[in-house]
This record gives structure tokens, sequence and C-alpha cells, in this order.
């Protein structure tokens, strides 16, 4: 411990630490547009013109325009509370205060499990009124 942590110790201060100082500098905010309908939560690098990707965003009533890809390292920069519904796919992120998360493992297990798309088409299902009815 160097001798102003202890000084500021015995004075009774306690020091808080920064743990991402690039965005107290805005090098790493995340912003999301206003138009965006749906944020994906993964670490890999998707093409939303996939064709299982395009059939999810049609179940969802959401257009791929308004997607917003980010890794799990940007999700403790989002503002919160979050309104926008997010899709977890293949990330272990425990999100809180945010209206609707859908859970799925990546793109390339969902592809091959059943099981796997049946889980997301259910909880699509059980969310159906949280998006808009707008023609896609």
């Amino acid at each position: 411990m160097a001798r102003r942590d202890r000084l500021l110790n015995q004075m009774g201060i306690t020091q808080w630490v920064v743990r991402n100082p690039a965005v107290l500098r805005g090098e790493r905010g995340v912003r999301i547009p206003d138009s965006a309908k749906l944020i994906i939560i993964t670490d890999e690098s998707l093409d939303l013109n996939h064709r299982l990707l395009k059939d999810i965003f049609l179940a969802m009533k959401v257009d791929p325009t308004d997607v917003v890809c980010i890794n799990s390292e940007q999700l403790s920069m989002l503002p919160t509370p979050i309104t926008i519904n997010c899709w977890v796919l293949g990330s272990q992120s425990h999100l809180e205060s945010i209206k609707t998360t859908f859970i799925s493992p990546v793109l390339d297990e969902l592809i091959a499990s059943n099981n796997a798309k049946q889980a997301l088409w259910k909880q699509i299902y059980q969310y159906d009124e949280n998006f808009s009815t707008k023609a896609v």
C-alpha cells in the first residue's frame, strides 16, 4: 500500500476506482438510435441478412435496419433503464432492468438445434404484445 493510500485510509476517506476510464472520455460509450427496436447482445460477428435471423426478425415484427448489435463488454455501457427488447445470443450476460430479454445459444448452435429454436419461438410468442404490429 502506497503512503498516500495509507494516509487516506487513516483519515477514513474511501477511494473509488474507475472501472472504465475510456467511458468518461467518451471513447467507448454506446449510443442506441431512437429507431432501434431490438438489441442483440453477442460476442460473435453476425450477418443480419442470414436466413434464420430474417425469419426471427419477421416473427418479432422488426426490420433488420432497426436492430443494433453489441458485445457483452459494451453491455455495461448502455444507458439505463433499457426499454428496448434485447436478445442475448450465446452470451452469458445477465441483464437487469431490461423490458424484455430473449435468450438463445450462439447462431450456429441455434441453427443446428431444433430444441433451441423451439425455446426461442416460445419466448417470442410469450412477449408478442411487446412488438409493433407494423407490417415489415
